[in-house]
């Protein structure tokens, strides 16, 4: 390509005209500085106009008004928590004119996920319209809960104990841990006299709610599923002896990408333990936390969902296999819900490529299949459905 010839003149031109360019956006930075400062008394400190509120607008019940751990933020698992400047579960710690906290205040905490969970995070004022989410985990109660408090300020409790529940029908503070929670739950939400009083249940196949537990709950001492040592029967956990470790994430990734065997004897050897806890879940723990046995009203898969009316409180029961149809079925009882996209989920963990990979080859053996097949679950809520796993299960 042939290049035009370019004068000493326009290079002149030119040269004069960055450095005037130059020059003047110096000047504007330099005065944009001094008004700053001005504006500030000297700080290089300023907030933005558009974060600042008046501190009487941030409501803040009195019993979560205390602040024991200002900056512990690492509990959240998200990316977002790296801007975080305050505990979000302790909104005693927030400055209270700043609208962006917990985070610092910048323009983007008004949009997106960032409004979202400011939503979620910041105390409401209650109605006598109380809500209690209780039911056995990895069933979408978080989503439930998360999409209550966004979308209608709605502040549900989330129990997954019949302690808990309890402390909650009889209006006294929770001990629901904050992280299942996911927001700091006041006393002032828990159940009134004179309260409309809604009760959220939901269900789910052993056959696809078991190994998800199982990974969530691999690490954890407490639970049957982590408890040590690993692949054989156990009952309590016993802290490791003579050279031997637990199981640490490194480890679980490590298995289930070279040897998912030992992950699916380990489990095997706990399941039925865990099943058999929640053998009779909504006749034991449920019924006599509620006082509502909903097992003496049949469920219609064809209708997804039943309403179950006690002496106190409503009940409706879900099953999460028709997850996608519980924004029109809740939608009914709570006008303008919706269910949104959950991060409590298998493939944004950090066990993602073990789980997928435990699930291919995972085969359940005859008394396992007869365990789950008797459970209160299988026999009340999925008798009736045509591809449950029981219908044609040889045990």
């Amino acid at each position: 390509m042939m290049r035009l010839p370019i004068s000493g003149s326009k290079i002149s031109f030119a040269a004069v005209f960055l450095v005037s360019l130059c020059f003047s956006t110096l000047l504007m930075w330099k005065t944009t500085r001094s008004l700053d400062s001005y504006n500030t008394g000297g700080s290089k400190k300023r907030r933005r106009a558009g974060c600042s509120r008046d501190a009487a607008e941030f409501y803040i019940p009195t019993d979560l008004k205390t602040c024991k751990q200002p900056r512990k933020v690492d509990w959240f698992n998200d990316f977002l928590a790296k801007n975080l400047k305050n505990n979000p579960l302790e909104p005693g710690c927030w400055e209270a004119n700043n609208s962006c906290a917990p985070f610092p205040c910048f323009k983007l905490c008004e949009t997106g996920r960032y409004a979202e969970l400011r939503k979620i995070w910041s105390p409401e004022k209650p109605g006598k319209q109380k809500v209690l989410a209780f039911q056995y985990g990895k069933v979408a109660s978080s989503a439930i809960v998360e999409g209550m408090k966004v979308q209608l300020g709605i502040e549900v409790a989330h129990a997954h104990l019949a302690e808990h529940a309890r402390q909650w029908l009889d209006g006294k503070s929770t001990s629901i841990p904050a992280p299942q929670q996911g927001f700091a739950l006041s006393q002032e939400w828990s159940l009134k006299p004179g309260d409309d009083c809604f009760i959220i249940t939901a269900t789910r196949s052993h056959f696809s709610r078991d190994p998800s537990e199982y990974f969530e709950n691999i690490l954890y001492p407490y639970h049957p599923y982590g408890f040590h040592p690993r692949g054989i029967r156990r009952y309590n956990d016993t802290p490791p002896v003579a050279g031997d470790q637990r199981w640490t994430q490194e480890k679980i990734m490590k298995l289930g990408k070279d040897h998912v065997e030992a992950l699916q004897e380990d489990f095997q050897a706990q399941h039925e333990v865990v099943i058999q806890a929640y053998s009779k879940w909504y006749s034991g723990a449920f019924k006599s936390a509620t006082d509502v046995d909903i097992m003496q009203q049949r469920f219609d898969p064809k209708k997804k969902h039943m309403l179950v009316h006690g002496e106190r409180c409503r009940v409706l029961v879900l099953r999460f296999e028709d997850i996608g149809e519980w924004t029109n079925i809740i939608g009914q009882y709570f006008p303008g819900f919706k269910m949104p996209q959950g991060s409590n989920r298998a493939e944004l963990k950090w066990y993602a490529e073990a789980y997928r990979n435990f699930l291919k080859t995972l085969s359940y053996r005859p008394e396992e299949l007869k365990a789950m097949c008797e459970t209160e679950t299988e026999t009340h809520f999925y008798a009736e459905d045509p591809d449950s796993e029981c219908a044609d299960a040889d045990f």
